[in-house]
């Protein structure tokens, strides 16, 4: 049986990412030359590869066999490449996913000792709140995050512990007369979301214990929003106290209810076990863990 491999690889391609449009992208080819490409890979082997009797893109148990096999195929093949071109020192590209504050606050911040050092590794960053799906299609090469991932192609690598601080400004919480936990009822709370599953830790520490609720709930949809709603004594913000260091040093915020033991979330490293010991990973990974939060 003759394959064409050029219409292996699309197909590898394309049931990775699920998607006619997204393999195009990934190809830099037309959709249409995409699924020219299927469907004569599929009148070679004799069989359909794609289940298109539904709505939702899904392989056939001919294709998904085919899938794994062609998945360990070509990672050894990039694999090879790979180790090839950092053997020669050639130019190697990866992309580097995180959450927007922590990314921009202390990766990007961190990263130019790691470029200085290895001047043949480019970096691209992702700063999104959802990591996981693009790291699965290997759009991203490795990733930071605080939502706990588990998957069988994935390895996880610990980084640190992410604590979280309650502020506001002097002046707001004076004139709302916070005290306690109670006194929140006055304040306008500002979370990601209007159910606040963003104060998930400050609320669950609390254990039924202590009165909880708000006077409003202001959406902000990134933390440097919510830091400074809370320097414009819009309300009481809840973030990362990494994120304003300075701020309470300052004295432009106030940490309210530091007595209150607040959940902590862990923050780990994420990639593709086929990556964890091919070059530069390695160096990254402990580049990345000398970082401090500061």
């Amino acid at each position: 049986m003759q394959v064409d491999l050029n219409k292996l690889k699309t197909f590898h391609t394309l049931a990775k990412a699920e998607s006619y449009t997204g393999c195009a992208q990934r190809l830099c080819l037309t959709q249409s030359a995409v699924s020219h490409a299927i469907r004569k890979l599929e009148a070679d082997l004799g069989y359909d590869l794609v289940d298109r009797s539904g709505r939702k893109f899904r392989l056939t148990r001919e294709g998904e066999f085919l899938f794994q096999q062609c998945a360990g195929i070509f990672d050894r093949i990039d694999d090879t490449l790979d180790r090839l071109a950092a053997g020669k020192g050639h130019r190697i590209s990866l992309t580097l996913g995180a959450p927007s504050e922590f990314g921009s606050s202390v990766l990007i911040k961190g990263m130019a000792p790691f470029l200085n050092k290895h001047p043949h590794v480019h970096v691209d960053f992702f700063l999104d709140p959802y990591l996981l799906a693009p790291l699965l299609s290997d759009d991203l090469d490795i990733i930071v995050d605080c939502i706990p991932h588990v998957h069988e192609t994935l390895v996880c690598v610990p980084l640190m512990r992410e604590e979280y601080v309650v502020i506001a400004t002097r002046s707001y919480a004076a004139d709302r007369r916070i005290q306690t936990i109670a006194d929140l009822s006055r304040c306008r709370l500002l979370s990601f979301d209007k159910d606040l599953r963003w104060w998930k830790n400050f609320i669950n520490a609390l254990a039924g214990h202590a009165d909880f609720g708000c006077d409003t709930v202001i959406r902000i949809s990134s933390v440097r929003g919510i830091i400074n709603a809370a320097l414009a004594s819009m309300g009481v913000g809840f973030v990362p106290r990494y994120t304003v260091l300075r701020e309470l040093e300052s004295g432009q915020l106030m940490e309210l209810f530091p007595d209150t033991e607040v959940l902590n979330d862990q923050i780990n490293i994420y990639l593709k076990k086929r990556n964890f010991e091919k070059p530069p990973f390695p160096d990254l990974i402990r580049h990345i863990r000398s970082l401090r939060l500061h």
